[in-house]
């Protein structure tokens, strides 16, 4: 056995004793693409909403975040009152995930987050977790717009980002896609079905997609089963995708 079948074959033991996956070979093909073609082909897709809806809502739902943003700006928000809420707010992040950003952050790995919520608050949580790293994340979310005279929220940035419409075409236009239009291999972390298609908009050699399902799980774990390559359930943590990455080290 190889030094590369080595390092898959104890994935996918890992895998096995951990979380839950249907097609053991097809995960082993693309587990043996993303080692093999080592960290310098790799980017991470992670989205951070936690629903589970269908599509024919969609007219509804996006005329609720529209409102819902309606509602932000009536309240006059201006950027010290994002860091005085983050601050008062306590926000628990998954296990292993500050472990996860630390790796791609020293090995360069581009690490880009999804989310329908507001990116202004998302990025104030990673300040305060110590874990926002500009030089190689991204964060695709809705960003509050403040007046220039006043400091105060009055109005949202287009487009619209809601969890119908989350996907890599809308980064073609940023700094961050030169980081990753050549890298071929994507770990994909979602916990919603609809988080399969984050990566539709650029072409991809390999897209090892891991689900995590974190409530109903007798209810639901068939259809993520189908949906994605791997299922971690019950708020398990990243260690997983840990491994993964140490694997696709040279050094390893």
């Amino acid at each position: 056995m190889s030094s590369l079948q080595k390092k898959v074959q104890t994935l996918v033991d890992i895998i096995k004793e951990n979380c839950k996956l249907k097609n053991v070979d097809a995960t082993r093909r693309k587990l043996e693409k993303i080692v093999k073609d080592g960290l310098e082909n790799l980017q991470v897709v992670c989205e951070l909403d936690k629903t589970l809806t269908r599509e024919e809502k969609t007219p509804f739902m996006v005329e609720w975040w529209e409102k819902a943003h309606e509602l932000l700006i009536n309240q006059h928000i201006n950027k010290n009152d994002i860091k005085d809420m983050v601050a008062e707010t306590p926000v628990e992040m998954r296990p292993g995930l500050d472990v996860l950003i630390e790796k791609c952050k020293n090995n360069n790995i581009p690490f880009l987050i999804f989310s329908a919520g507001i990116a202004n608050v998302i990025e104030q949580v990673l300040i305060a977790k110590n874990l926002n790293h500009p030089d190689n994340m991204h964060i695709v979310s809705n960003q509050m717009g403040f007046n220039p005279e006043t400091g105060i929220c009055d109005h949202f940035e287009e487009p619209l980002i809601h969890i119908f419409n989350k996907s890599e075409i809308m980064i073609k236009k940023s700094p961050y896609y030169a980081t990753i239009k050549n890298r071929g291999n994507v770990i994909l972390l979602g916990d919603s079905v609809g988080d399969i298609h984050m990566a539709d908009g650029i072409q991809h050699e390999t897209c090892l997609t891991i689900g995590f399902l974190n409530h109903e799980v007798e209810h639901f774990i068939n259809i993520y089963l189908e949906t994605f390559d791997i299922v971690v359930v019950d708020d398990g943590p990243m260690n997983i995708v840990n491994s993964i990455i140490d694997a696709c080290s040279k050094d390893s």
